[in-house]
């Protein structure tokens, strides 16, 4: 019986690697740029026509390949990084296994120049779907370039997994941001349709590389930090906690300058940061860490992306305490002390004892002076109507709390009672009780009320007497100029004065009061994670989401009655009334079954 197991011919096995190593054009521009900083590069070009589907062109001025070496470098396993077990204890190049240049060649056409240093002439070899086709001596400078051409050509299923060009090029600039970040004494430049978008002179230190890749925004907001202990340092750059964005897009880590992920490491910054950062936000950090190749195993990932240290509780604990302690050395903001919680726990006093003092919904002393919504906090000053009437408490008796005729509202079954830490709000139902999120309840009323605007064409705009300005770096600049139009039909109107200078002059009149420079930029974490390849419904609501948050009612704000009702009047009209736009619930009931239960009366 012949054998139905067969070994596969090297082409399939370079295609099936290709899967692994090349999964997108980024991935090739991290493959040869690494290359390219283990031959000793101080000059890197990177040329991109198309996002990387029509050509990638790396340039450097590294130490070169001879003829045997160039032909060498693109067989499987080919590498000048490691000879043999004991190499992989002490890797502390890029790369080392010698499958990326195989896999790259086996999907795309390949073109290479290269010349040693001294040598008074280079090597022209061109590979197509990793044959090769022409090797020949040729003129070429110090260094090597490589162009990759028709990337996926030959594998037409894998080009249709490839998003639009804007945002495989938007993973490009991240890669070689990375890049950048991890090695400051290299200058980069990079081209996009012979258009240039990045030059990055060498930098004197990483808070000048900052301020090149991500603008001033970022870079006056981060601040430098620096430890370790048993051969292990750890430094960066990490954002002040009043600083923090809406998703980890500004989060790197390195390990022995090698761009990786690994979710201790990540949890490690949140745990320095504590409970500094609201929920929902993100801190900005820079981690590197540096420490003996023996300790951590980099050979876990197909892309080396991912590792695994050795003792990796005591690298995440070491992480988290450097930052930490890099945190409190330039002054950390008070934790809230009691003084605040009794400011809070005053005004549930207060809420409860306008209640039990049987103050009527709506009365004149609930709502003078005040519109619903956006109310002053109630003044101690303010005087109380004294009660009259049989249910009148007699002299020298303590007042009979009376509480008020309770009436449901058609729209809903909800009648506001007082709030918990002024944060949310209790109410009676029909059925038992409510507590109410009053952030979420007003972000779903708030979000609606722009959907609505917006389907109708009627976003009320306010011009902005002073506009605010935006630096942005190159990646957020090119990122927002791709979509101005749409946030124009958003009534976010925002002007490109070119060099990453964006002017912000007028908002949708629903976000009056907002921060406009923060709301900005968060739109822009919330579109570089999900990207613009969506419907513009969707994209649309994404934005609308993040813009509703911003003014809504936050935590710790005080309500008086009528502010509550309006909110839940409000709340039970949205046709969506039961989450916020993000998701969380706006509303948790308990019947009274339920609360009989808890105090073990059923």
């Amino acid at each position: 019986m012949s054998s139905i197991i067969k070994i596969l011919p090297d082409h399939v096995i370079n295609k099936i690697a290709a899967g692994e190593v090349v999964e997108r054009p980024a991935s090739v521009v991290k493959e040869l740029i690494e290359n390219s900083i283990d031959a000793g590069a101080t000059d890197i070009s990177i040329d991109i026509e198309q996002a990387g589907r029509r050509l990638i062109r790396i340039a450097d001025n590294g130490c070169g390949m001879s003829r045997e070496d160039a032909r060498t470098a693109f067989l499987r396993h080919a590498t000048s990084k490691i000879a043999g077990d004991d190499d992989l204890e002490a890797i502390r190049t890029m790369g080392f296994r010698g499958e990326a240049l195989a896999s790259i060649a086996s999907v795309s056409r390949v073109r290479l120049q290269t010349a040693l240093r001294g040598s008074l002439s280079g090597v022209l070899l061109e590979l197509e779907a990793g044959a090769v086709t022409r090797l020949e001596d040729a003129a070429s400078p110090q260094g090597t370039s490589i162009e990759v051409a028709g990337l996926f050509y030959n594998t037409p299923a894998r080009l249709k997994f490839l998003k639009s060009p804007a945002t495989e090029f938007s993973h490009i600039l991240t890669s070689l941001s990375r890049q950048a970040m991890a090695h400051p004494s290299i200058r980069f430049r990079l081209t996009h349709n012979k258009k240039e978008v990045l030059d990055l002179p060498p930098s004197q230190g990483m808070k000048e590389r900052v301020f090149q890749l991500y603008g001033s925004e970022i870079a006056g907001q981060v601040i430098p930090f620096s430890g370790g202990r048993d051969y292990v340092h750890v430094h960066g750059m990490i954002g002040r906690p009043a600083y923090n964005r809406a998703d980890r897009t500004y989060q790197d880590f390195f390990v022995n300058r090698r761009a990786v992920r690994n979710p201790s490491l990540t949890h490690a910054l949140y745990g320095a940061y504590g409970d500094m950062l609201m929920r929902g936000r993100h801190p900005v950090g820079f981690i590197f860490i540096e420490l003996d190749p023996a300790l951590v195993d980099v050979n876990v990932h197909p892309a080396k992306a991912e590792v695994r240290f050795r003792n990796q509780s005591q690298v995440h604990d070491l992480v988290r305490d450097v930052v930490r302690e890099g945190l409190r050395a330039h002054g950390l903001p008070a934790i809230e002390t009691s003084g605040a919680g009794g400011v809070r726990a005053e005004g549930v006093r207060e809420a409860l004892a306008d209640y039990l003092g049987g103050q009527a919904a709506g009365s004149p002393a609930s709502v003078r002076g005040r519109s619903p919504l956006f109310g002053r906090r109630k003044s101690d000053a303010e005087p109380r109507t004294p009660r009259t009437g049989p249910d009148a408490a007699s002299p020298g008796e303590p007042p009979i709390a009376s509480p008020p005729l309770l009436t449901f509202q058609s729209g809903h079954d909800l009648v506001p009672l007082a709030q918990v830490h002024d944060s949310f709000i209790i109410s009676q139902s029909r059925e038992g009780m409510a507590l109410v999120d009053q952030h979420a309840a007003h972000e779903r009323v708030l979000f609606e009320k722009l959907q609505d605007q917006f389907d109708a064409g009627l976003v009320p705009v306010q011009n902005l007497l002073v506009p605010d300005q935006v630096e942005l770096g190159p990646a957020q600049a090119g990122l927002l100029a791709g979509h101005l139009s749409e946030l124009d039909k958003l009534g976010f109107f925002v002007e490109d004065f070119g060099n990453g200078t964006f002017v912000i002059k007028a908002v949708p009149s629903l976000l009056a009061g907002a921060d406009y420079k923060k709301l900005l930029l968060d739109i822009l974490d919330e579109v570089n994670v999900h990207g613009s390849s969506y419907k513009m419904a969707v994209f649309r609501d994404q934005v609308l989401s993040v813009m509703a948050c911003h003014p809504a009612i936050k935590v710790h704000r005080h309500l008086d009655r009528r502010e509550m009702e309006v909110l839940l009047d409000d709340l039970f009209r949205c046709r969506m009334p039961h989450t916020c736009p993000h998701g969380r619930p706006t509303v948790i009931r308990f019947s009274m079954d339920e609360i009989k239960k808890m105090f073990r009366r059923l």
